[in-house]
């Protein structure tokens, strides 16, 4: 039997069945609209949060589902972090010294070459790489092991 609507009118069976299955979208969205991402952050950013967001909404659902026990979706979020940070940390392939200056922000996204670290310096020197290849450049740069004047195109290959 097809279900009548106010008006008098038999629903069609497709909107009945989307009707009967809508909730769950909903309150995934519900559920993922509350953790809003910056409006001025990349279009494609925005979709990879938001599909990052979903994934961690279902895994939650899942988790609960399991643990027969409702765990609020923010302690969710915040152990699933946790976990992830310490995975993380034990599968990193070079562990972070402490007590060392710390290296520039270039620097220390682009080269990793072990304990040699770049750290800014307050004067500007000659290059050792290019001072041996006969090329002018000056650099703030030095390693913290060697010692030694590099630029940032010359620390990795000069340490390999």
């Amino acid at each position: 039997m097809k279900d009548v609507s106010k008006e008098g009118f038999e629903c069609p069976v497709a909107i009945e069945f989307y009707n009967k299955i809508m909730g769950g979208v909903d309150l995934a969205d519900q559920m993922t609209i509350g953790y809003k991402f910056r409006k001025y952050c990349m279009w494609w950013k925005r979709v990879v949060f938001r599909l990052l967001m979903s994934a961690v909404v279902n895994s939650w659902i899942a988790y609960c589902g399991l643990k027969h026990r409702k765990t609020p979706l923010l302690d969710f979020i915040v152990l699933l972090s946790k976990d992830l940070m310490v995975s993380g940390k034990l599968n990193a392939q070079y562990q972070r010294r402490r007590g060392t200056m710390r290296s520039t922000k270039t620097s220390r996204r682009e080269l990793n070459v072990g304990d040699h670290l770049p750290v800014a310096t307050k004067t500007r020197q000659w290059c050792r790489k290019r001072a041996q290849q006969k090329k002018e450049s000056h650099t703030k740069l030095m390693c913290t092991m060697c010692n030694v004047p590099l630029c940032i195109n010359c620390f990795k290959p000069y340490h390999s």
